[in-house]
C-alpha cells in the first residue's frame, strides 16, 4: 500500500505491518485446538451462506487510542451496517471475541520522535481516501507468532452469496 510506504518517512519508531499481512479482523479466536477447527469451519460456512457480498471503503486515518497517545496508525474500513452485521454474525456463530471498530492496522507506534511533524501528517491525511473493495469471503487464518513477526496461513475460506 503506497500510503503505508509514505508513512515510513514519518518521525516515529514503529513496527510496520508487512503489506501481505494487512487484514481486517472479523473476530479473534485465540488459541484453538486443532480438533475444534472442523467445527469452526462448519459454523463459519453456515454463518455467511446467506450474507450478500458488499463493498467497503478504506478512508480516513485511524488513530488508537487517541491523538495524544498514539500506539496504532491505520485506515478506517467503512461498510455501513453490512460490515457490522458480518462481524457480529461471525463472532457470535464461532464464539470469537469481536468489536465493531473496523480498521486496517498499518503500524504499531513505539515512539514519536517529532510530535509536530506527526500532527501535520495526521491533519493532512485525516480524511484520506484509499479506495474500496468487495467483501466476498471470510477466511479462517492461523497465526503463528515468531520473533520476526506473525506468519499467517489461511486454512479455510467461507464465501458470501
Amino acid at each position: 500500500m503506497r500510503f503505508q510506504k509514505d508513512m515510513t518517512n514519518l518521525p516515529i519508531k514503529a513496527k510496520f505491518v508487512e503489506p501481505e499481512n494487512i487484514h481486517l479482523t472479523v473476530t479473534f479466536l485465540g488459541n484453538v485446538d486443532e480438533r475444534d477447527a472442523e467445527l469452526i469451519k462448519k459454523r463459519l460456512d453456515d454463518s455467511v451462506k446467506n450474507v450478500n457480498k458488499f463493498h467497503v471503503k478504506l478512508e480516513g486515518l485511524k488513530i488508537i487510542p487517541s491523538e495524544s497517545y498514539i500506539r496504532v496508525l491505520g485506515i478506517n474500513v467503512s461498510g455501513g451496517t453490512n460490515i457490522k452485521d458480518l462481524i457480529e454474525t461471525v463472532g457470535k456463530s464461532i464464539d470469537g471475541s469481536y468489536h465493531e471498530t473496523t480498521k486496517l492496522t498499518l503500524c504499531r507506534v513505539k515512539n514519536v520522535v517529532n510530535k509536530s511533524a506527526l500532527r501535520d501528517f495526521i491533519e493532512t491525511n485525516r480524511n484520506i481516501k484509499i479506495g474500496e473493495f468487495q467483501v466476498d469471503n471470510v477466511a479462517l487464518v492461523k497465526s503463528v507468532l515468531t520473533k520476526r513477526g506473525p506468519i499467517y496461513e489461511t486454512i479455510h475460506r467461507s464465501f458470501l452469496k
